[in-house]
């Protein structure tokens, strides 16, 4: 059996192939090296696994994850899943290197992750050519779930969100100041709580003020990523993750406006991630 997995801020989700090629599928948190430990790992699968399959029975593992692109911190995500699947080769790449794959097999083009966080890199065909770096949401994370987040509470608590909206997004949310600052300072996964706010963000995209802030997250992702690409136009681009996908039509207006074209959306990789591994 091979297992393929993406994992997320928010979720991984796992698929187990079997040599007649079926799947069975199943999910667990997301699970980082920056923000989980060991004992996250195995208690994550002890959980989650699949009675009716045998982690022993599984000879290949291939895990794309949120940090897993640093050397030491994939070998390490890497060794956690040997103490589960204990007979198998298991490889922890980057989740940019997953979406390189869904996206473009063996091809060339640029990589857009937008979920909760964002990522942004070229990839060769191979490997991975980053031109920015990846700095999370605290520095970075333009375009992504917690940008939008970020400032969308920063436009509420200055006071300057209309007074409709304020309304709207404290009847669905605390927006208490202090809960606020706890949950963006204190809490163990900030970056998903400021992408919580995502859905109130498709619900009311259609609001000036909603729609603002969409663009502006989406151009700041452009200046700080998009623009070092002296040839832009002449790649392929594709886009992967739920952010990027549900706002896609702002996400291609602002493409346009820059001379570029999204050629390719998938909100989730993990199925063309067992498609590529089914062929290699």
């Amino acid at each position: 059996m091979v297992i393929v997995a993406d994992s997320g801020a928010t979720k991984t989700d796992w698929r187990i192939i079997d040599r007649q090629g079926g799947a069975v599928s199943f999910e667990t948190i997301g699970l980082s090296p920056y923000f989980n430990t060991e004992a996250d790992f195995l208690s994550a699968l002890t959980h989650n696994f699949p009675t009716a399959v045998d982690p022993n029975g599984v000879r290949e593992v291939y895990f794309y994850g949120s940090g897993c692109g640093v050397q030491e911190r994939g070998e390490n995500v890497a060794n956690y899943l040997r103490l589960f699947f204990s007979n198998a080769s298991v490889s922890a790449q980057s989740d940019a290197l997953g979406a390189a794959r869904a996206l473009f097999a063996d091809g060339v083009g640029i990589v857009i992750i937008l979920g909760t966080g964002s990522n942004i890199t070229y990839y060769n065909g191979t490997g991975l050519e980053n031109r920015t770096p990846s700095l999370g949401y605290a520095l970075g994370d333009e375009g992504s779930g917690a940008f939008m987040g970020r400032l969308l509470l920063r436009s509420l608590l200055y006071g300057h969100l209309p007074a409709d909206l304020s309304a709207k997004l404290a009847e669905r949310y605390n927006v208490q100041l202090s809960h606020i600052l706890n949950m963006t300072y204190t809490s163990p996964r900030p970056s998903a709580y400021l992408a919580s706010f995502v859905p109130f963000l498709v619900d009311n995209v259609n609001h000036p003020a909603i729609a603002s802030i969409v663009d502006e997250a989406f151009e700041s992702m452009y200046n700080h990523h998009l623009s070092v690409f002296e040839n832009l136009a002449e790649l392929q681009v594709g886009v992967i993750g739920s952010v990027g996908c549900l706002f896609s039509e702002q996400l291609d207006r602002i493409a346009h406006s820059h001379g570029f074209t999204i050629g390719k959306y998938l909100r989730y990789p993990i199925d063309y991630l067992v498609e590529y591994h089914g062929r290699c």
